[in-house]
């Protein structure tokens, strides 16, 4: 019987050169993740973009994944640009 992979969500950003040193930081760590993306679903509603992603890595590599992320918010001011709930 095979285990269902439980992710969680690291953090979301809005400002997409962020999210790209995040996602780099993580795929040179070999941490898989995937992104919500509710960037389509704004569009269509209301015709704009907030273009906010949320990125999810899996339970397991979680605790190395928020070191990481410690580490680059230490090197980048970016606080105002990330979400944690």
């Amino acid at each position: 019987m095979t285990k269902d992979i439980e992710y969680v969500k690291l953090v979301s950003t809005t400002n997409k050169l962020t999210f790209d040193e995040i996602v780099s930081f993580l795929e040179d760590n070999s941490i898989p993740y995937f992104v919500e993306n509710d960037d389509d679903l704004m569009r269509m509603l209301s015709g704009f973009s907030t273009y906010e992603k949320g990125i999810y890595v899996k339970e397991e590599d979680f605790e190395n994944a928020n070191e990481l992320l410690v580490y680059f918010m230490q090197d980048n001011d970016v606080s105002d640009e990330l979400n944690f709930d």
